[in-house]
């Protein structure tokens, strides 16, 4: 009977102690500090697609429907406070509503070029630094009125 309870006694000591250990090893460990998950370079955002009204002669003539993809870098982009999709929406849509030269009969590439680096640099002069590489269009169409009504 004695050697029952010595035995019991035995593996409670045996527990406590090796709970005891393990507690203190694994509150005294010294973990090193987790790696940050962002990617570092340039990120890629698209904006929400906008409908550009066209008018002329004080009339609607169509719609410019146009989609943006914005390039910055990726850690610029986590730190500053405002985001640059608003800024880069209304930039692009009175770029594209102010301009009385273009006809939508047709746009050609130094058009476009030209409106991506407007953008780019209207942007960027508000933030006062490089912030955005580059504007990318991922659609641009015109949308006739008479299309419409059909």
């Amino acid at each position: 009977m004695i050697r029952f309870v010595l035995i019991g006694v035995w593996v409670c000591a045996v527990t406590l102690i090796s709970t005891y250990s393990t507690a203190y090893w694994s509150s005294n460990r010294v973990e090193p500090p987790p790696e940050s998950g962002y990617l570092v370079g340039l990120e890629y955002r698209k904006l929400r697609m906008m409908n550009v009204p066209i008018v002329a002669d004080n009339e609607v003539k169509g719609y410019v429907l146009a989609q943006f993809i914005y390039t910055a870098d990726a850690r610029t982009l986590r730190e500053i406070s405002i985001p640059p999709e608003p800024l880069i929406i209304d930039r692009a849509f009175r770029l594209i509503y102010d301009d009385t030269t273009r006809k939508f009969e047709g746009v050609n590439k130094k058009d476009v070029d030209k409106l991506t680096n407007d953008i780019k640099v209207a942007v960027n002069k508000v933030f006062g630094a490089e912030i955005i590489n580059d504007v990318l269009i991922e659609e641009f169409n015109y949308l006739d009125k008479k299309d419409i009504m059909k």
